[in-house]
């Protein structure tokens, strides 16, 4: 797919010197932004950078405080979701919107549908929901609770509830945050369909190489302000950081190995009902072991066993040499593990402080005997904030208000306070920006260098490679193997996350589709 063709001149929308305040926050300051029909334009910036804000304009959900907007040339008012739709505008936002109650088909034709003799005609919404996944390529059960799907699953439904009906502009925010390679592929080229009929794209993701790929243009948004807007083709990533960032960055991830021969962790044969089979591996003190698979490999099901969320069929794990039975996750903290699942929200508690956030996993700390100290609590909380450099005004604020890099940031310093021995970080570089991530690797190269262990699964193999001194392999909840010296290259890991392992333990071969993965 190109991004450098020629697209039309004239914008589908136009947003000139957006202003909007909250309680004295400014979280934009002359913002502008315009979208051609047919071009996929990108949005960029860091957390906090105003990206979402100015999204909720156009959506309808806040109104400016100053600036115009145009469609299609004309002056209009976008008042609430409605006044959207009606102009074709469709957001699919990174927090979903799925309904785990409901049935897939259901949350499809939620608000669309088919009544027959005053009944809801379940046939017919059965059938359109299969019509509209089959068209993104996607084989879900229409019937299956949308409770138990995976994320990358709800994503993919997110996605064909936006594309059911007239369609002119589609913003898409962190639409590949869960999804895997074949997934992202499928996406790109429903992308590129769209942009052939005519209908444009806003493209936000803080992954820079899907940026460039399909990408024709890209506005850079900081501190609310826009920085400018520049075309794909003619732009380097270096200068699309130093634009984001308003410097450059040392984005080139220097490793240095802090791995001993002590062993922390050792795994043995695990199985689980949710899908892992005969995993096997040992994890060493300050190592930082990769965990890479492709979507339904089983990384956040390992995740989840090793830290008491799903139990154990079969297998043990021990701790420092000990038989380690983890009924539940209390269990697994008592011993010393610490886990940062892949989906923030299950993670956080967005309406309490972020003192009390950060000091939720840590009562026996911060109320001995079972008296809360609460200067000891904000003590200890403004201690890994400053550590961390969380960007707040106080530890008081709640944690909704943070943007998302610094509540992930929140979130791992849950653990840095209780200093765990092992931690586990499930896709942890997920939907926070490039500041936000350069500023995690340096803490992970922290915390092993200081004896913390770090089993870390990512959808993002190059970060794995340059992070990792090992990295385990997954294929449909089986080891597919474990690399690390010169065996760590991308090829390597793809084969064995695609192909699985041979009859004889060597990988199979690279499949042609994925060969230039």
């Amino acid at each position: 797919m190109t991004a450098d063709r020629p697209v039309p001149a004239a914008p589908v929308l136009a947003m000139e010197h957006i202003y909007k305040t909250f309680g004295g926050v400014h979280a934009l300051t002359d913002a502008s932004f315009e979208v051609r029909p047919g071009e996929v334009h990108a949005l960029l910036g860091e957390n906090g950078a105003g990206k979402s804000t100015l999204v909720k304009i156009v959506a309808g959900v806040h109104q400016r405080d100053e600036g115009s907007l145009r469609w299609q040339g004309e002056p209009v008012e976008i008042r609430s979701f409605d006044d959207a739709e009606r102009l074709g505008i469709h957001v699919i936002y990174q927090q979903l919107n799925v309904l785990d109650h409901l049935t897939v088909a259901e949350n499809l034709t939620l608000g669309r549908e088919r009544i027959r003799l005053s009944f809801v005609d379940i046939g017919e919404e059965r059938r359109r929901a299969a019509s509209a996944l089959a068209a993104l390529g996607v084989e879900i059960d229409v019937d299956a609770p949308a409770g138990s799907l995976r994320v990358a699953e709800k994503q993919l439904v997110e996605i064909a509830r936006a594309l059911w009906g007239e369609v002119r502009l589609l913003i898409m925010d962190e639409p590949t945050s869960s999804l895997g390679v074949r997934e992202v592929d499928r996406l790109f080229e429903i992308i590129g369909r769209l942009r052939e009929q005519g209908i444009s794209v806003v493209y936000i993701s803080h992954k820079l190489e899907e940026v460039f790929r399909i990408a024709d243009r890209i506005t850079v948004l900081r501190d609310g302000h826009t920085v400018g807007t520049v075309a794909a083709h003619e732009t380097k990533q270096d200068d699309l950081i130093a634009m984001m960032v308003g410097r450059r960055l040392g984005h080139a991830i220097e490793k240095t190995s802090h791995a001993t021969d002590g062993v922390m962790l050792e795994v043995d044969s695990l199985a689980t009902d949710t899908g892992l089979s005969g995993v096997s591996f040992s994890l060493r003190q300050g190592e930082v072991l990769g965990v890479y698979g492709l979507l339904g490999s089983g990384r956040t099901e390992l995740a989840r066993a090793l830290f008491g969320a799903d139990p154990l069929r079969a297998g043990s794990i021990r701790v420092s040499g000990d038989l380690a039975r983890f009924g539940s996750p209390a269990d697994a903290k008592r011993r010393g593990l610490g886990l940062v699942t892949e989906e923030r929200a299950e993670a956080s508690f967005p309406f309490l402080t972020i003192r009390e956030n950060v000091t939720s996993a840590s009562w026996d700390m911060v109320a001995p005997g079972g008296w809360l100290r609460p200067r000891r609590e904000a003590s200890l909380a403004q201690k890994i904030v400053e550590t961390l450099r969380v960007r707040t005004p106080s530890i008081e604020e709640p944690l909704s208000r943070l943007s998302g890099g610094n509540q992930q940031k929140v979130v791992v310093g849950r653990w840095l306070l209780r200093n765990v021995p092992i931690l586990i970080l499930d896709d942890p570089t997920s939907g926070i920006d490039v500041g936000a991530k350069d500023e995690l690797y340096h803490l992970i190269a922290e915390m092993t260098a200081a004896g913390t262990s770090v089993i870390m699964t990512s959808s993002e193999l190059p970060e794995l490679l340059a992070l990792s001194d090992r990295i385990l392999v997954l294929h449909h909840g089986r080891l597919a193997g474990i690399l690390e010296g010169d065996e760590l290259t991308e090829e390597n890991v793809i084969r064995r996350a695609v192909a699985g392992v041979g009859p004889k333990g060597s990988p199979g071969p690279l499949p042609s589709a994925v060969q230039d993965a």
